[in-house]
């Protein structure tokens, strides 16, 4: 058993908020603090066979899979506990290297935020095999069949399907990383909330009208190189990461398909007096990716901008993270855009967090 609670103050200014006519208009800076409260269950059942449990809380309102914030405000009302994770492994003696799991489980795939926020648990299935028989070397195959939205009256079940492959290389004094990923979103007209464009504005994808609801207007089959390298500088441990997803689905314009992150890490902030800086810089297109589902502190897609974060260890078990985004929509919101009312105020914005982190 295990856990973690997490104070956050957050402050979002520099907004504003394009008008039916095309104009801006300023918005009050936002203040908020919130905190996050998660509660770990790990049982081991044999050498082959274990489970794992997440209890956590999350938004009243929408129960979003991309948070586990809950908001001071609702005047002392208590707050919302849910079922975050539930999976079970299988680790055969027999295949080393082998890893089978289904249930909600915590996202296994290599990647990075712009194609998954941290806070999603996928829901189905998931396998993977490395093969440890080459010194230095180990390649890797992983697969995930998800399960989006399951539908009563109909045989055509929102779901997921990944298909990743690479290898982990150490060499002397660098292991690099490197991953492709295929991944085929099947029958997203049937999700229960991200093609309704309710969770967090659509996620910026575009979306047309259809029998009286929001259907996304193209489809996701998506493919993803994936990229780290991780050395040392004097005493000081880096990485360098990068990822790249096109959208390779009929239909999708030119200009709209494409998203990549570049960024770095130095420093790890393990034990009491370690620190770290985190730097990316992102630019997801409006269709290159599902927005609803990766990192909503980015405003999902048609999006680009910079992060930086700071992490440092007051103690073994406390850690202090402040966090500071510069963004922009690569498109200006058109007011005749379907979801207008919804990204309307998803202009150019500055958004400060600093958290305290106490683990126990």
């Amino acid at each position: 058993v295990g856990g973690d609670l997490r104070l956050r103050y957050e402050g979002i200014f520099g907004r504003e908020e394009v008008q039916p006519d095309g104009s801006l208009r300023d918005l009050p800076t936002r203040d908020r603090f919130r905190l996050r409260a998660r509660i770990y269950f790990d049982g081991r059942i044999s050498d082959e066979f274990s489970t794992h449990f997440m209890l956590c809380t999350n938004d009243d309102g929408n129960l979003e899979g991309t948070t586990s914030n809950q908001t001071f405000k609702d005047d002392f009302n208590s707050k919302g506990i849910y079922l975050s994770r539930a999976s079970a492994t299988y680790q055969p003696l027999w295949l080393p290297g082998l890893s089978l799991t289904g249930g909600k489980f915590k996202n296994a795939f290599l990647h990075s935020d712009i194609m998954w926020d941290p806070d999603v648990n996928p829901e189905g299935f998931h396998q993977r095999y490395e093969y440890r028989g080459l010194a230095g070397f180990t390649p890797f195959i992983h697969l995930g069949q998800m399960i989006v939205n399951e539908v009563k009256n109909d045989s055509d079940d929102a779901a997921l399907y990944i298909y990743q492959a690479g290898y982990v290389w150490e060499l002397s004094r660098v292991k690099w990383t490197m991953a492709g990923s295929h991944y085929n979103w099947s029958n997203l007209y049937n999700s229960r909330y991200l093609h309704d464009a309710e969770s967090r504005a659509g996620g910026g994808n575009t979306f047309v009208e259809k029998d009286g609801r929001l259907q996304y207007a193209y489809d996701f089959n998506l493919w993803e190189a994936y990229t780290t390298v991780d050395f040392r500088l004097r005493n000081l441990p880096v990485q360098l990461l990068g990822d790249y997803v096109v959208n390779a689905a009929d239909g999708v314009p030119g200009d709209e398909d494409a998203a990549y992150y570049v960024g770095f890490q130095v420093g790890k902030a393990r034990a009491k007096g370690d620190w770290s800086v985190i730097y990316k810089y992102a630019r997801i297109e409006r269709n290159a990716l599902v927005g609803s589902v990766n990192d909503q502190d980015f405003y999902g897609s048609n999006r680009k901008g910079h992060k930086i974060k700071l992490q440092y260890r007051v103690h073994d078990k406390v850690r202090f993270d402040t966090a500071y985004f510069y963004t922009d929509p690569i498109k200006d919101w058109d007011p005749s855009d379907i979801t207008f009312s919804k990204n309307k105020d998803r202009t150019h914005e500055d958004r400060l967090q600093a958290d305290f982190i106490f683990e126990f």
